[in-house]
């Protein structure tokens, strides 16, 4: 029987030996797993391998009740103290059980249990060794260290996706407090490269070198989104060298998304340019922020004022001061004097185009170094 566990076969040889040995059919039922096992092939009526089914789906869930009426003999899969599945004998044409008939059965289809929970044991570590390495390659890319791209693309290839011609990264947060689990069917997706890597933070990579990579990466975001995650999707990067800066893209667009400061949406582009100066060039974004908004964040530290929040109201609501008012619960008046006190202090006016870009500007930079220090 162990030698059948360690075959190409697994539990088909299982329950192959069990039933030459029984003169009956047998059939090993593992839920998790997927369809039963059943030796002959073809032996055991539809209605009643269904009975069987539900019997063992019941037992694994700690309810058994009863076996069906055509089942012989029926002994659990055990892993530990817990219940996984069952093997059962049947009777040849399906019928009731005569009392009595279950003979020398148990041991026959006690060793088969107990070959049957080493396959489950197997497959599980094989699932865990892959789940590993796919979560391995992934935390590689989020590392300060820049990984060999030839190294990465081997690697991807050895776990079933194609990164030479560059991927799409998908990053999903969940927002604070929330209680988010990766579905299991997107974890094993064979089109693109996806774990969690901790608790409430999920990576994937759709390889361009696949069909529609945009639309199956928009996809899986979507279903991400429906699993309760802000979910984020980078700009394709056609290169393997560059899949790295489409992880931290996509990994700082989440972030931004679970920010209440960040106005996302509809803004998206304009943070991606910038988060593209903070790829390339840190300092560069950090000029911008200490050119901009530094002096009103000083001023607001200082002599605890709002005038920081203010602004960022007043740009989300396109420059109205009666909608940020109300937003705010404030006197219009008063959002007009602290917006004079951010031109005093910045030296740029809220109130023309060219300043209050350039304070738009400074608000992001300073968004997305925050989101980069979170990370």
């Amino acid at each position: 029987m162990s030698r059948a566990v360690a075959g190409d076969d697994g539990l088909e040889r299982v329950a192959c030996a069990a039933s030459d040995a029984l003169a009956r059919p047998v059939a090993i039922v593992l839920p998790s797993l997927g369809a039963p096992v059943v030796w002959p092939a073809g032996s055991i009526p539809e209605a009643v391998l269904g009975e069987v089914v539900q019997y063992a789906v019941a037992t694994a869930a700690g309810a058994p009740g009863g076996a069906p009426a055509a089942v012989a003999h029926a002994v659990p899969i055990r892993i530990g103290s817990d219940v996984v599945g069952v093997v059962v004998a049947v009777q040849g044409n399906g019928a009731e059980a005569v009392a009595g008939a279950a003979g020398d059965d148990g041991p026959w289809l006690e060793a088969a249990a107990a070959a049957a929970a080493v396959t489950r044991l197997m497959n599980d570590g094989r699932r865990g060794e892959q789940e590993d390495a796919r979560r391995a390659l992934l935390r590689t890319l989020v590392s300060g260290a820049v990984p060999d791209p030839l190294a990465i693309v081997a690697e991807g290839r050895r776990l079933g996706v194609d990164l030479g011609a560059g991927a799409i990264a998908v990053c999903a947060r969940a927002p604070a407090e929330a209680e988010c689990k990766l579905p299991a069917e997107l974890a094993e997706d064979g089109d693109a490269l996806v774990a969690e890597l901790e608790r409430g933070r999920v990576l994937g990579l759709m390889p361009l070198a696949g069909e529609h990579p945009q639309r199956a990466a928009g996809a899986l975001a979507e279903r991400l989104g429906a699993a309760g995650f802000e979910a984020a999707v980078s700009a394709p990067r056609r290169d393997a060298s560059l899949v790295r800066e489409a992880v931290r893209e996509a990994m700082l667009m989440a972030e931004l998304a679970c920010a209440p400061e960040a106005a996302l949406p509809g803004q998206e582009e304009t943070y991606r340019l910038l988060i593209g100066v903070l790829l390339r060039d840190p300092e560069e974004l950090e000029l911008l922020r200490s050119r901009t908004i530094t002096s009103l964040l000083a001023y607001d530290a200082e002599h605890d004022t709002e005038l920081l929040v203010t602004l960022g109201t007043f740009l989300a609501h396109h420059g109205s001061t009666t909608e940020t008012a109300e937003v705010m619960g404030l006197h219009r008046h008063t959002v007009g004097y602290r917006l004079s006190r951010v031109h005093e202090v910045s030296g740029l006016s809220p109130y023309e185009s060219d300043g209050r870009e350039r304070l738009s500007l400074g608000l992001k930079a300073a968004q997305i170094l925050a989101a980069a220090e979170r990370l």
